[in-house]
């Protein structure tokens, strides 16, 4: 390149305590080309950025057709330069220069292309708060992870009932004590947490039913309401989201700190399953614990309305069972029963898929862990009222 085309004036040896960081800035036609030397770490960012301010970068975009940054001579390099060097290219991008990284060697590459994955542009965000595009992208984004979530939540099914399948098949590969032990937290060490909530609600809804039917002289009506309601909806749902929150998450805590000591690629190394070992014997024992847990919790909300009955309706023991007993169906306890195995088989699979998408950080983990109580919580409570509107609509 002769001189006199390099028209742009290049700066090298900024202060530094270790290598020194350089940019040069040359002109050749249509190609504007930015060389960086030396090392761009978070010491020297400051005073790099003062130099860049200094070759007015947006004027010089505007005289070549592409831009590109040359990191040949780059010796060291970390988040803070990648992230600096990301922000000049992106800058001759929105000024309609495309631009492009050359010379890069593979670590310095990996490097930019995280820091660039992980670096929301602020701007943008600002510019579009408020505004109804925005709204409408938002929109058009949680669609696709709802889409998304549920394709993976499929597959994930499909696998699982393959695994199933071939452990039903070579039952020599079922992990029967991993299976105790998942049935024993899942399901033993829940009851008296799941007691104790269920006799409280069950109290509650006599005694807000009894207040509310009063004013029509049928408080006795209220022992109708909890036991119709407790085998129908409460017992179930309660549940359901104890569950969630209590095995669900613990579910996803476990296989997400296997996964980030790399012990699952060291299983897979192995040859040993993942789904097998550790998916399949927590889905059969949450989908045998759940049930059971549903039976003691309707239990427990009808003898929680029993209490207030007694108490407050000065009811006798005998006369509230007798009651409810005449206001109980068959169907209204199977109506219960029955959503048991799909919310349990959900409450499971999420769990698992989620542990299953940590990454190797604490943060990935306590954000996959909240992902997947929120999530079952969310896919219980719809599969209920699909099954509750479903199941009164044809007279049951």
């Amino acid at each position: 390149m002769t001189a006199s085309r390099n028209r742009f004036k290049t700066h090298k040896g900024l202060p530094s305590r270790g290598c020194a960081p350089g940019v040069a800035l040359m002109d050749d036609g249509d190609v504007l080309r930015l060389a960086v030397t030396g090392c761009w770490t978070v010491r020297e960012v400051a005073g790099i950025e003062q130099v860049l301010a200094g070759l007015r970068l947006h004027r010089a975009a505007h005289s070549a057709e592409r831009g590109e940054i040359d990191l040949s001579g780059l010796e060291r390099l970390d988040t803070a330069g990648a992230w600096l060097l990301n922000k000049t290219a992106d800058l001759w991008s929105n000024l309609g220069l495309p631009s492009r990284f050359v010379g890069v060697l593979e670590p310095h590459g990996i490097l930019l292309d995280e820091v660039r994955a992980h670096s929301p542009d602020p701007d943008n965000l600002i510019r579009s708060e408020g505004k109804p595009e925005s709204i409408i992208t938002d929109l058009g984004r949680a669609s696709l992870h709802v889409a998304s979530f549920s394709y993976a939540l499929v597959s994930f099914l499909g696998a699982v009932t393959g695994s199933i399948a071939a452990t039903v098949v070579r039952p020599w590969r079922f992990r029967a004590t991993s299976f105790v032990h998942h049935l024993e937290h899942a399901g033993l060490r829940a009851l008296p947490i799941i007691s104790l909530i269920c006799v409280l609600i069950g109290a509650v809804v006599m005694q807000q039913g009894a207040v509310q039917l009063e004013y029509y002289g049928a408080q006795a009506y209220a022992v109708n309401l909890v036991a119709i309601l407790s085998l129908r909806e409460v017992g179930v749902l309660l549940t359901a989201i104890m569950v969630a929150g209590r095995s669900g998450s613990a579910f996803t805590a476990e296989i997400g700190s296997m996964k980030m000591r790399e012990e699952i690629d060291a299983m897979r190394t192995l040859g040993i399953n993942p789904l097998e070992t550790l998916v399949v014997p927590r889905v059969l024992a949450l989908l045998v614990a759940l049930p059971l847990l549903t039976f003691v919790a309707d239990m427990m909300c009808l003898l929680g309305g029993g209490i207030v009955a007694v108490l407050m309706l000065d009811m006798e023991p005998l006369d509230y069972i007798i009651r409810m007993n005449d206001s109980i169906e068959p169907r209204h306890f199977f109506v219960g029963m029955i959503k048991t195995p799909l919310a349990a088989i959900s409450i499971a699979l999420i769990g698992c898929l989620e542990g299953l998408k940590v990454r190797g950080s604490a943060e990935s983990l306590g954000f996959h862990v909240t992902s997947a109580v929120v999530k079952s919580i969310f896919v219980v409570i719809i599969l209920d009222a699909v099954f509750a509107l479903f199941l009164s609509a044809i007279g049951i």
